[in-house]
């Protein structure tokens, strides 16, 4: 090579290297074709095919079927699938399996389960917002949480917050009078979803938090950033290759997650710093402990329960840090405003389309009421059964929450199928709650379902709003109270309807929370007293 002309020398340099190049490829990609191959006959692959569910493609699986938006996601995963694959089906999202379950029977044993507690791995990306909280860890620092949290719920304390529940429906009413009254006069109705949202948060912070929230523009933000984030989360795990955290934060989604979080933290650190400062618990956390311990049972500060229990706990940091405080916060104001929002406009939305259902409640709140301007006890609450029933069917139709995520830690067995350890198992909800092998017409609102005669031999897993077993939802109770005082106050004073009862029904989106894809528009009318009516 040395007595080589300089060009010869470069183009043999070259050629070497191509040569070099070349079976470097050939090697590793024989390296993946056999890796792949081990891995396609691997045990965890082949109990996983045993399962029925839809053919997908080599390497990509059924991820171009799943291309598609949150209300077609909705209908295919929830629906087509379950009816064309039965009650436990597979998918494949490249190399990520998901088993989906949709009956009762077989989602006992995953929920009824003191060991299968563990979240799906879909839930970590919602750790930059929401941290190690109950609702996201699992294990011994999810059970002391729990233990920590659970009394905050007791009967005693959520009987307290009838009050804020009483003052914050009157706070509804007027907003849904100024809409109603300022309406564009084509077809006259109003978006009470958006409404609604603001009325549950306004809650949340006052019930629970110790911070009555005023200024709209104080939680315009807020309440974009936590729709934003909830469809960021979908659309990822839709995009295998935006698993890596390192590959998400470098995406565009990862650029607006992170403004979402920073949106998210400032204002709850801003309801923490102020509950602090009512409390006097920077200048002196103990004897302020001390003096919330020995506030009488309907005193303001004593009903503040679950945001003064995450202060106390936090004295000196030997349970709860700041963060920890945080964590929870954003937990709970995420939880206990969504959900309750949309089951409050998908309500109404329900009575709207079925005008007979919402005469016979009518009949019920004023024969409980009166026309009386008196606030609704928790006596009320127990006698409203016409209501209560609605409110189920309604959750039923229409969960906050579609689904769960659960991994398999260890291998179970479930409708003759051996799940592996390390699976991930999609509880359908939406699905399940939609089956008529569960429900018979399905898409019937028929709330006659839940009376004590119909339900009672039911299988106990069959209506899952807020899950169910050791992981069922901590605030249940609150919620329900939440929707029977708020709904019982509109129906006192207003009637719905829909503004063209020939239009195609409200499209719901699956994300994280079932919400209206274009929020809920309906014809808003004050009601005449029942002596006038009569």
């Amino acid at each position: 090579m040395l007595f080589l002309p300089p060009m010869q020398s470069f183009y043999l340099q070259w050629i070497n290297q191509i040569g070099f190049n070349w079976t470097t490829w050939f090697v590793l990609t024989s390296i993946l074709i056999i890796g792949w191959v081990c891995w396609r006959n691997s045990r965890y692959v082949r109990l996983i095919n045993t399962v029925p569910g839809p053919e997908g493609l080599p390497i990509l699986g059924n991820l171009l079927e799943l291309n598609v938006g949150q209300v077609e996601f909705l209908r295919i995963v929830h629906r087509e699938w379950v009816e064309k694959h039965g009650p436990i089906y597979r998918g494949w999202g490249g190399s990520r399996a998901i088993v989906c379950i949709s009956s009762p029977e077989l989602m006992e044993p995953i929920l009824a389960s003191q060991k299968l507690i563990t979240k799906g791995k879909e839930y970590s990306y919602l750790s930059k917002w929401l941290g190690a909280c109950m609702f996201l860890t699992t294990g011994q620092r999810w059970r002391s949480r729990r233990r920590l949290l659970t009394p905050a719920f007791h009967f005693q304390i959520l009987e307290n917050f009838f009050d804020v529940f009483n003052d914050q429906s009157h706070q509804l009413i007027k907003e849904l009078e100024t809409a109603a009254d300022s309406c564009p006069k084509v077809d006259g109705s109003v978006n009470v979803y958006k409404i609604l949202t603001q009325c549950a948060l306004d809650i949340i912070c006052d019930s629970s938090m110790g911070r009555q929230v005023r200024k709209r523009e104080e939680t315009a933000g807020y309440l974009h950033s936590i729709n934003r984030i909830t469809q960021i989360v979908m659309e990822r795990s839709l995009r295998p290759w935006l698993d890596s955290d390192l590959m998400f934060n470098l995406s565009s989604l990862g650029r607006e997650n992170r403004q979402c979080v920073q949106i998210l933290h400032d204002f709850t650190n801003q309801v923490i710093r102020d509950r602090k400062k009512t409390l006097n618990v920077n200048n002196n956390q103990t004897d302020s402990g001390d003096q919330i311990k020995s506030q009488p049972e309907n005193s303001p500060k004593r009903r503040l329960a679950f945001l003064d229990l995450l202060i106390q706990a936090s004295e000196n940091g030997d349970k709860l840090s700041d963060d920890d405080i945080r964590e929870e916060v954003d937990t709970f104001m995420f939880a206990g405003h969504d959900t309750t929002a949309t089951a409050m406009s998908w309500f109404l939305y329900c009575i709207a389309r079925n005008p007979d259902e919402q005469k016979l409640l009518f009949d019920e709140v004023d024969e409980i009421f009166e026309d009386d301007e008196r606030p609704c006890t928790p006596q009320d609450a127990a006698n409203l059964k016409y209501l209560d029933c609605c409110i189920k069917e309604t959750l039923r139709m229409y969960p906050s929450i579609p689904g769960v995520m659960r991994t398999i830690t260890e291998d179970t067995e479930i409708g003759g199928y051996v799940l592996p350890a390390g699976l991930s198992v999609a509880l359908l909800i939406y699905g399940m709650h939609r089956n008529p092998k569960v429900y018979p017409e399905p898409d019937v609102f028929k709330p006659e379902r839940f009376l004590p005669e119909h339900s009672a031999n039911r299988h106990p897993y069959a209506f899952l709003p807020f899950s169910a077993g050791p992981r069922n939802c901590i605030g249940q109770k609150y919620a329900i109270f939440e929707l029977k005082v708020v709904l019982s106050w509109v129906l006192r004073k207003f009637e719905f309807s829909l503004s063209d009862p020939c239009c195609p029904a409200v499209s719901a989106s699956s994300e994280i929370v079932l919400k209206p894809v274009d929020g809920i528009h309906l014809t808003v009318k004050p009601r005449k007293p029942r002596s006038i009516a009569a």
